[in-house]
């Protein structure tokens, strides 16, 4: 089980990483063409007298450096790909096909909301039930060895068929005997029993303690994921308006270079303060994602909302 949440786990975090690594793409490749018909635009505006040649050279950097950029996020891409195969044991193009059948959704924002996480679904987590397991054989040790202290009776005999054959005749005669009745008084020991005692009240209390040492990791790990969830859903809240505002104003500035108001220095300025507020919200978006992943991970493979909360877990 807990294998198979890790796999799982891994498998999609590097598949999320992939899908915002070609959400990254889209936004360096339109930032790219964005670029190219600037650095156009200038070069035919410098040819004709109305720039200056620095303008020109300017957007031709630009160009070039948001090219390098794309080619750097699509090697990027290519290397989750790689990673995928080598986790899911797929061949490549049999990965790629996959890949290409199910195209990324517009965002990757996660559509629950999880304020709380039943206490019960803690319990199904491989480390924690396996700490109880061992809680649960340390008590039953802990009764086993005071109960070699009381006085204990035996019983010997037998019940059984006896069988005689002779000349030709058989006889059955149900035969049976008991006793002596034995009695063990564990008096003179020199404290060997209650030393056994003790040592597994001491093995029921190491016990005891590792398995609240796990639950409440357990509980810490669950609580950051919801931390997490909280957060990146208000920071890409906020993040998509500032995209959507960052957008609107380089709009209208490249409106107003197109012609001839402002200049191309306060153009490139408008472009890079989008690419940064495009890129961080779908950064934002993975790290949300990657929250929910993580909270899948640190509940030991998901729950039912409405299930009944039980205390008893909570309690301990």
């Amino acid at each position: 089980h807990d294998a198979r949440i890790s796999v799982a786990a891994e498998v999609a975090n590097q598949y999320f990483s992939l899908r915002t690594c070609e959400r990254q793409v889209v936004v360096a490749q339109g930032d790219a063409q964005s670029r190219a018909e600037t650095s156009r635009l200038a070069d035919l505006a410098t040819r004709a007298g109305f720039q200056a040649p620095a303008n020109a050279a300017l957007a031709r950097a630009s160009a070039a450096e948001s090219a390098g950029r794309l080619t750097q996020q699509r090697a990027l891409c290519d290397i989750d790909v790689k990673a995928l195969v080598q986790i899911t044991g797929w061949a490549e193009p049999q990965l790629r096909q996959r890949l290409a059948a199910t195209p990324s959704s517009p965002a990757l924002t996660a559509t629950l909301a999880m304020a709380a996480v039943p206490a019960q679904a803690l319990a199904q987590r491989p480390d924690i039930f396996s700490a109880e397991r061992d809680v649960a054989a340390a008590s039953a040790d802990v009764g086993s060895a005071q109960a070699q202290r009381y006085p204990r009776l035996t019983l010997a005999g037998s019940i059984g068929t006896l069988h005689s054959r002779a000349g030709g005749t058989s006889v059955s005669l149900d035969t049976w005997s008991i006793g002596p009745v034995a009695l063990s008084l564990p008096i003179f020991d020199g404290g060997r029993r209650a030393a056994d005692v003790d040592a597994a009240r001491g093995r029921y209390d190491e016990a005891a303690a590792h398995y609240r040492a796990r639950v409440r990791q357990a509980v810490r790990e669950v609580e950051e994921a919801l931390v997490n969830l909280q957060a990146t859903d208000s920071r890409s809240a906020d993040a998509a308006i500032a995209t959507e505002g960052y957008r609107a104003s380089f709009t209208a500035t490249q409106a107003l270079y197109q012609n001839g108001l402002t200049s191309l220095v306060q153009l490139e300025d408008a472009r890079r303060t989008q690419l940064a507020a495009e890129t961080t919200l779908v950064s934002l978006q993975r790290e949300r994602v990657a929250a929910w992943i993580a909270l899948y991970r640190a509940v030991g493979g998901g729950w039912t909302p409405d299930a009944p909360n039980p205390p008893a877990l909570a309690q301990q």
